[in-house]
């Protein structure tokens, strides 16, 4: 299955920002001092760094 450049460009251009919001969420979350909201945004940040994960492997393997 391939996919066009421009889809592939999307794609990483999605993971770069997903990347940055990802940062930013994880700067937010040692800033608080409640546990159980830290634990959360910091696993979110966590799967959304593994969904950018998967979408490189995409760009680069498809």
């Amino acid at each position: 299955m391939a996919i066009d450049p421009m889809t592939k460009m999307n794609i990483s251009l999605v993971a770069i920002a997903l990347m940055f919001v990802c940062n930013v969420m994880m700067i937010f979350a040692r800033k608080l001092n409640h546990a159980f909201v830290r634990f959360l945004i910091k696993t979110v940040a966590f799967l959304l760094l593994l969904a950018v994960f998967f979408m490189i492997l995409l760009v680069i393997f498809a």
